[in-house]
């Protein structure tokens, strides 16, 4: 190899560090609560709507689930300060993490759950998680309703 594409490869392995260290950003540890809160009621919502699973059959299921979602959320940059200045950012951020733990979400319980790959349990979660993750996000994080979504500061 040259040395210009050693220096190149140098240069893009630091460019990709700096970008995945600014876009992971772990939320507060109240805010982590709500948030694993949220994702727990959408899981035991679903599988007691769809599966009828007991309760007590429900928690390492979750625990796999959990981390699934909350890894994706961090992956995706959602809880960066930046992103929670603006709603638009919020939902923006947050669809590319749905779609992140969605994939996760369907490998998993592919692979190592079994009893939950049920086409209506799959469904349910996914759209509960979606419409309350939507809604309560934008609520929980301080943003300003009123920006348009745009650049521009009130």
């Amino acid at each position: 190899m040259s040395p210009l594409t050693v220096a190149s490869l140098i240069r893009l392995r630091q460019t990709i560090w700096e970008t995945l260290s600014r876009q992971i950003s772990f939320p507060t540890p109240l805010r982590a609560l709500a948030e694993i809160a949220m994702f727990a009621v959408a899981f035991i919502a679903a599988a007691k709507i769809s599966l009828g699973v007991p309760m007590d059959q429900l928690f390492w299921p979750l625990v796999e689930v959990e981390v699934i979602m909350m890894l994706s959320m961090v992956i995706s940059g959602v809880y960066r300060t930046d992103i929670t200045n603006s709603i638009m950012n919020i939902y923006v951020h947050s669809a590319y993490g749905f779609l992140i733990a969605t994939v996760l979400f369907l490998i998993t319980v592919a692979l190592f759950m079994p009893t939950y790959a049920d086409n209506k349990f799959v469904f349910f979660f996914l759209f509960f998680t979606f419409f309350v993750m939507n809604t309560i996000r934008p609520l929980i994080s301080g943003t300003d309703f009123m920006d348009g979504g745009g650049r521009r500061t009130n």
